[in-house]
């Protein structure tokens, strides 16, 4: 996988042309605009403050370093030329190099579009091309649209631990889901 590499292209369910592809250098400005928009909307992400280019522009290098040494699958999604969502499976190491790890968000004008629905397939696809037997996510147990799409994509609860998450001014649980590949 290359930076800029397109792996897939669809048509959203409100018509908007999407393409699916690694990110590349030029999306670093897109990249901390998405992350901060998606902090000052307060939604479901772990980041709590908004982030600097330069903490975005570390974060990208490495996520390139990983995609080459192949310890990352980052995929992200454009629409209509805009940068829309971004999704990624961090393989773990030692015993669990089997096993990879997803995290996934959509910026809010482009939700309830079937984006993330095909951003996940894919996601998932290239799990299976890359030999992985398990994917795990983690997910606010109050993020009702998530869980839904990650069940509909065949993902099973492994349980919840209560509190994990400081979101606004209450602690809300942590929901594990697995799929085996």
């Amino acid at each position: 996988m290359k930076p800029g590499q397109i792996i897939k292209t669809f048509t959203s369910k409100k018509g908007n042309k999407v393409v699916i592809r690694i990110p590349k250098w030029e999306d670093l400005d897109d990249l901390v605009n998405f992350a901060n928009n998606l902090v000052r909307e307060d939604t479901f992400i772990m980041l709590n403050k908004e982030i600097t280019k330069e903490e975005e522009s570390k974060w990208l290098s490495e996520t390139i370093t990983q995609i080459e040494e192949r310890k990352k699958i980052q995929l992200a999604a454009v629409v209509n030329g805009k940068f829309a969502a971004n999704c990624e499976i961090r393989v773990r190491d030692k015993k669990q190099t089997h096993v990879g790890e997803i995290g996934i968000s959509v910026a809010l004008p482009y939700r309830q579009e079937g984006i993330g629905y095909q951003l996940l397939s894919t996601l998932i696809e290239e799990g299976k091309k890359a030999g992985l037997k398990l994917l795990i996510l983690h997910c606010f147990e109050n993020n009702d649209r998530a869980l839904h799409l990650y069940e509909k994509l065949g993902f099973k609860r492994a349980g919840l631990v209560p509190g994990v998450y400081a979101y606004k001014g209450t602690f809300v649980g942590e929901v594990t889901l697995y799929l085996p590949l």
